[in-house]
């Protein structure tokens, strides 16, 4: 018989990391796929504005891009948000830690 090695506990399916920016909570879409997808375009020397733009929509809803967008950040804030985004999703990213709560 095949040994089965139940990993449940180990995983988080509760939480996505943040970004908070005026008051406003942006949450960041941190699932593995994604990353994947997104990863290449920033092992690249230059990053094309339309690449931008797509990894943006691929790491916020609809409703958060809607947010970034009244944002009106300029070209240079707007890049620091999308590494700030893919530093949290990669865990490379320093922040607030904010603990689980457990029952």
């Amino acid at each position: 018989m095949a040994k089965i090695v139940d990993i449940t506990e180990k995983l988080d399916f509760e939480q996505k990391p943040q970004i908070k920016i005026k008051g406003d909570t942006l949450t960041v879409n941190n699932e593995a796929v994604t990353v994947l997808e997104i990863m290449p375009l920033f092992e690249k020397e230059e990053t094309s504005s339309e690449e931008l733009l797509r990894t943006c929509k691929l790491l916020f809803s609809e409703n958060d891009f809607e947010k970034i967008k009244a944002l009106n950040l300029n070209f240079s804030d707007f890049t620091t948000l999308i590494r700030t985004a893919l530093n949290l999703v990669t865990g490379t990213a320093e922040g607030e830690a904010v603990t689980r709560a457990t029952t």
